[in-house]
């Protein structure tokens, strides 16, 4: 199994990277982490994509394609910043526009192979998950993940509980990753 995860935390050892580590100790298989370290650009809106396979912007973000063809899940996790999905995360969930444009503009099926998702999502406020929740919903579909294929596992008191403590959410985390593993 084959698993890639979209780290948007810039934060190093933070709640976002808690909820990653439980869910990696979970896991079986490769797995590959991407992160703004790895030098992904945001889309550009050139419109390349439009027309044309892959993506004009020539970055980190190529391998990245290769390895998502390849894999069978996809993990988005990121804080939550003004309730919604942080920068680094968008940035790097924006680059799978050329998904988006070759099903709803050159009209062709997805060149993906059916993919579960999981989101894991830290923040201070609860109740200010809802929008990231449906931003990452729509991100992880172009990666061609159905909505009733992704599993959604939040810490959302981060102010008063550390991810780090938050039993509930790290055991969510880790029985994520064993039920992709089992389902495999």
């Amino acid at each position: 199994m084959k698993t890639l995860i979209i780290n948007g935390s810039p934060r190093k050892n933070g709640d976002t990277q808690a909820l990653m580590d439980a869910f990696v100790s979970g896991l079986d298989g490769e797995y590959r982490i991407v992160s703004r370290e790895d030098g992904v650009s945001p889309c550009i809106d050139c419109r390349y994509c439009f027309s044309h396979d892959g993506c004009a912007v020539r970055d980190a973000m190529q391998d990245i394609y290769a390895y998502l063809a390849d894999c069978d899940a996809v993990v988005l996790a990121s804080p939550v910043w003004f309730s919604s999905l942080s920068g680094p995360a968008l940035d790097i969930g924006s680059r799978l526009q050329t998904y988006f444009a070759r099903k709803f503009f050159r009209h062709l099926p997805s060149p993906l192979t059916k993919k579960r998702g999981v989101i894991l999502l830290a923040g201070a406020q609860p109740g200010t998950e809802v929008g990231p929740i449906a931003n990452a919903k729509t991100i992880l579909g172009l990666a061609n993940i159905a909505k009733d294929d992704m599993t959604v596992i939040c810490s959302m008191n981060t102010d008063r509980c550390p991810a780090a403590e938050d039993r509930a959410a790290l055991d969510a985390a880790y029985r994520a990753a064993r039920q992709l593993s089992a389902d495999r």
